[in-house]
């Protein structure tokens, strides 16, 4: 059974620990002497154990007393960040969260970002518009959103590095290149593909330009799940990073390439006048982590 205690009696045990004797304690934190040493006597009954000892000069710890003040100290600093957790929970009260996003990080990492902001900040709105890298960094640009998410650092924003993933090679499961474990991009020279139509394949097509493999785009799209479908059918293949894939990739190949083509996404925000509550997020984020 869990003895009664209150927040009180710590706290005029740990003032009578630290100050040496009931009348400094008193004054220290504002109360009556009696209450002091009332509250005390409380806190040894409860404990069923004796804290502090009266001398000639003041109190002093008993052994079970030195044990006890740092279990005290403890519960009276766990109740200071739960108050302070309290207090933060308004400090955004009708503000709104505005975040721009490639459809991969929104789907795969946002929902994880988000949850101890919303736990922080449970009275802020949130809003998210999906878009290209470049869409993302225009929107930031033009304080449409506070914070962007994408696979392009733009030189007039601020860019810090909170993810990355590699491009992979997504094949019809039935193609006969599916049979590699991973495939280098001038094996794709002249193969049918479909690419994703709303920009960010820079490096993809850089990385096509250095090793001179020339694939035949029959279509761009912009939405990520119908590029899926269309492999799945057999349409074609496509090269995108490994975070925008599925849950379910029944029909699909999905092969590393060689040499590997990493991306890392960013967290973009303008150099001045970011909100509070675009601070309070870009805190919580992976940044050097």
């Amino acid at each position: 059974m869990h003895p009664n205690i209150t927040f009180t009696q710590l706290r005029c045990f740990v003032a009578a620990a630290e100050t040496g004797g009931f009348t400094a304690a008193a004054q220290h934190i504002h109360l009556t002497q009696s209450a002091v040493s009332q509250a005390i006597a409380g806190l040894e009954e409860a404990l069923d154990a004796k804290l502090l000892i009266r001398t000639r000069i003041g109190v002093k710890l008993t052994d079970i007393g030195e044990a006890a003040l740092v279990e005290a100290k403890a519960l009276l600093a766990g109740a200071q960040r739960l108050a302070t957790i309290s207090k933060a929970s308004d400090k955004l009260a009708g503000a709104t969260l505005r975040i721009g996003s490639v459809q991969s990080a929104a789907a795969k990492l946002l929902p994880g970002w988000l949850k101890p902001f919303r736990a922080l900040y449970p009275q802020a709105g949130i809003t998210l518009h999906l878009g290209s890298d470049e869409e993302v960094n225009d929107w930031v640009l033009a304080d449409a959103v506070d914070i962007g998410i994408s696979g392009e650092p733009h030189p007039e924003l601020d860019n810090a590095i909170v993810a990355n993933d590699d491009f992979m090679l997504i094949l019809p499961a039935a193609h006969a290149l599916a049979k590699n474990a991973s495939i280098g991009l001038e094996a794709i020279d002249g193969e049918r593909a479909i690419f994703p139509g709303g920009g960010g394949n820079r490096q993809v097509d850089e990385a096509l330009v250095a090793t001179g493999s020339k694939p035949n785009v029959l279509f761009l799209a912009r939405d990520n799940a119908t590029i899926f479908a269309m492999v799945r059918e057999g349409i074609g293949l496509t090269v995108m990073p490994d975070l925008t894939l599925p849950d379910d990739t029944t029909g699909l190949a999905v092969r590393r390439l060689t040499p590997p083509l990493r991306r890392d996404l960013h967290a973009s925000v303008r150099k001045e006048g970011l909100s509070p509550a675009g601070q309070a997020f870009l805190e919580l984020l992976p940044i050097g982590k």
